[in-house]
């Protein structure tokens, strides 16, 4: 019981802290949310590697219910308050980012390392570990940013007057996409079991019930506009492979 109620403070806490800073985007830039949103994400895959705990349904990490479940809610906030265009800047430099990080420590390992006093070695297999898992969790944000904005202008056609169904399905739908995909990862790279995967999946889907349902709450009652018309799919996929020609003014 105490670990659920932590999970969702955690939420609670993720979501009032990145919705404050989108709310107030005007004022100090939208750079700060992005920073906010990109530096999370070692955190995020570090606790996915390592950090459990046990729930009814079996074992969670934070890192993946909490902290990811969290950044792709904010990204579908973006995209619905800004556009697919805004989406990608931070996705594209995470990814970048990430691969700059694997090309130092490939030089990094040529060194000469000097053993400090007290006898302490740099655990450079640590780092390959986390930054081959930060990549690859990075490659399947930027798919999976693509496939949320996708279901939900699909699901806008029929859910329009249900926003918080059509959020809650297209998050759930992602995750669960996600889910499989980086449970392969940390299965052949940190030996995960396979109740991390139904553990993880489970907690995913309460992640998304709850993140889904704060959202909607922030965009009635504390956006100033109303969610945007649907636009159609080949206006996203124009703006998702830099047609700026075919963005809006």
């Amino acid at each position: 019981m105490l670990n659920g109620v932590l999970l969702l403070a955690e939420a609670v806490l993720y979501f009032g802290a990145m919705v404050t800073l989108f709310r107030f985007r005007r004022r100090i830039g939208l750079g700060v949310f992005i920073c906010a949103l990109g530096v999370m994400h070692f955190l995020e895959t570090y606790l996915a590697s390592v950090f459990y705990v046990a729930l009814p349904f079996g074992l969670v990490s934070p890192g993946s219910a909490v902290l990811f479940s969290g950044k792709l809610v904010m990204l579908l906030l973006l995209y619905m308050k800004e556009d697919a265009a805004t989406v990608r800047q931070p996705i594209y430099g995470l990814l970048l980012g990430n691969a700059l990080m694997i090309g130092l420590v490939l030089i990094l390992r040529l060194h000469a390392i000097a053993q400090l006093p007290n006898g302490r070695v740099p655990d450079i297999g640590f780092i390959d570990e986390m930054g081959w898992l930060m990549v690859w969790g990075t490659t399947l944000l930027f798919i999976d940013a693509i496939l949320i904005i996708l279901l939900y202008e699909k699901l806008g056609a029929y859910l329009r007057a249900g926003p918080f169904v059509r959020i809650l399905a297209s998050v759930a739908s992602v995750l669960t996409f996600d889910q499989a995909g980086f449970f392969t990862a940390l299965h052949f790279v940190a030996g995960a079991p396979i109740a991390v995967f139904f553990g993880g999946w489970f907690a995913k889907m309460g992640a998304a019930l709850a993140y889904s349902g704060m959202l909607v709450a922030y965009l009635k009652w504390v956006e100033d506009n109303d969610i945007a018309v649907p636009r159609g799919l080949s206006d996203i996929f124009d703006t998702l492979t830099y047609r700026e020609s075919a963005m809006r003014p």
